[in-house]
């Protein structure tokens, strides 16, 4: 059951010795997340510019980093609190309950859209065009910007209160608007991890070759991995690579975060506080979500296919195989290998997202 929205916050909280060094331990930890988002950006912008042109991928990786950016930063501003020894309401602190929701709402919508963008290419077989992937980048923004304003534009009410403030140990949404916690912040980032659970899951299966679709119905085909494997030519060998490897962002994102959700949970109830070891060590885990999205990023990056090295639409997959007699499709049928294809976009689609090869592949 959703508690009833509590008292408006206090205008000013004196941090005890445990309560600043707990909170001198997140801001650590914001920092050291953000040199490493940021020298991966940068890292990105610079000197991998050509190289990763064609993805669509990669723009949403950068929208993630954003994301990881914003969440640090809002930790960091922690720091005056720190030195000052008390947390105190006014500029400072609605600006840091802003900057934190909006960079958890933005690294939860970021990891979903990584998600259903495998689930998009790899179960669906459809290419989206480049138009698609920068609309999709400013709503996903205008998302966040909007859930951002929404409180205290459209729901602050004098009666209870700022709707940034103090809560907890600093700024973020004051426990007056509890409900608004809730449905504005957490449930964003339990549908993330659920949605992207199930779809990295049925993109699993689908390029493995457990999920088959034939005669326009789904089937579930079991069988050793040698079986699967029969009839897996380049193209399906370098997909199932990359969701196996993709899969370990949205891991990633539900490892950092669902300790933190789960610990307030007691709190978001009104049962009891938080102790403040279990805030320092489920806090550090999510600030620390940027550097594990770098470490990510620089050790499954080169499993990606090179530009040069892209399977190719024009590429005949369902040719019968001359020695054997067998072709593709009665491998389907006997073993459930699901050979990858897509569906070619338009002519303009294809020149708008890749004009030197439009025939090129981006993921």
């Amino acid at each position: 059951m959703v508690p009833l929205d509590a008292a408006p916050s206090p205008l000013q909280l004196n941090y005890t010795p445990g309560q600043r060094n707990t909170v001198l331990v997140l801001v650590i930890c914001g920092i050291i997340s953000l040199v490493s988002v940021l020298g991966l950006f940068v890292l990105i912008i610079f000197e991998h510019k050509k190289k990763y042109r064609h993805t669509h991928f990669l723009a949403y990786f950068l929208c993630l980093c954003l994301a990881n950016i914003m969440q640090n930063w809002g930790t960091i501003m922690s720091l005056k609190w720190v030195i000052s020894n008390e947390v105190v309401d006014g500029s400072h602190c609605y600006a840091q309950g802003g900057i934190k929701q909006g960079g958890n709402i933005a690294a939860a919508l970021w990891s979903f859209v990584i998600s259903f963008h495998l689930f998009n290419l790899l179960f669906l077989r459809y290419q989206t065009s480049r138009t698609v992937s920068l609309a999709i980048i400013a709503f996903g923004w205008s998302f966040v910007f909007m859930c951002v304003f929404l409180g205290p534009v459209a729901i602050q009410s004098q009666s209870r209160g700022h709707y940034f403030g103090i809560s907890g140990l600093w700024c973020w949404i004051t426990p007056a608007y509890r409900s608004e916690q809730i449905l504005l912040e957490y449930l964003v980032q339990f549908l993330s991890v659920g949605l992207s659970f199930v779809l990295h899951l049925m993109t699993f299966l689908r390029v493995r070759g457990n999920l088959l679709h034939t005669d326009g119905r789904w089937n579930f085909r079991g069988g050793a991995s040698w079986k699967l494997a029969l009839g897996r030519d380049y193209t399906d060998s370098a997909m199932l690579g990359l969701v196996q490897h993709m899969v370990w962002y949205p891991i990633a994102f539900a490892a950092t975060i669902l300790p933190a959700a789960i610990a307030r949970i007691p709190a978001l109830c009104g049962m009891a506080d938080v102790p403040l070891w279990v805030q320092a060590v489920t806090g550090a885990i999510y600030d620390l979500s940027g550097l594990v999205n770098v470490l990510l990023y620089l050790g499954v990056k080169r499993l990606f296919p090179e530009p040069e090295d892209t399977p190719e639409f024009t590429v005949d997959r369902t040719v019968a195989d001359t020695e054997s007699g067998a072709s593709k499709d009665e491998i389907v049928k006997s073993w459930g290998v699901t050979p990858f294809l897509l569906v070619q976009p338009t002519k303009h689609d294809l020149e708008a997202s890749s004009p030197e090869r439009p025939n090129q592949i981006s993921v």
